[in-house]
């Protein structure tokens, strides 16, 4: 009498079961990582545009010198950006001589849309980091 080898109908649906689980409990963490990871694009925009801000002030004395061609243009405007990978828009919410406040928003189209509560960080000349609106003094999401 012969045996026939497999899987029944019953251990296939068991088994799929439990890939179902793991895959709905793993996907949103997965999901929520890799969103934590492209805030690095954030922060690395605003601390180099920070850091060109803060060597044109060392040279000229001024944050909107027109001298400061990388970060400044001729009518003292900061001139915008978007992040090295592309998640993020890089601007100056808060531009004067004495003063600035660079904001990176994320792209509406992209990823980091819905990134809840960090879709908007910030950095000031004081070097305050904050997050979660333009207007926010305070890291309130844990964003940097």
């Amino acid at each position: 009498m012969s045996r026939n080898k497999g899987f029944t109908l019953i251990e296939l649906m068991i088994a799929m079961a439990i890939i179902a689980i793991i895959a709905a409990i793993a996907f949103p963490a997965f999901t929520k990582s890799a969103m934590k990871g492209r805030r690095a694009d954030a922060k690395a925009a605003l601390t180099r545009h920070a850091q060109a801000l803060e060597r044109c002030y060392t040279q000229y004395g001024t944050y909107n010198n027109g001298l400061c061609s990388t970060e400044v243009n001729s009518s003292a405007a900061f001139i915008g950006a978007t992040s090295d990978k592309g998640y993020y828009t890089i601007s100056a919410t808060s531009f004067s001589g004495v003063a600035y406040k660079l904001t990176a928003t994320a792209v509406t189209s992209g990823p980091q849309a819905n990134d809840t509560g960090c879709t908007v960080m910030n950095i000031d000349n004081t070097g305050i980091q904050s997050s979660g609106s333009s207007g926010s003094s305070t890291d309130t999401n844990n964003c940097w």
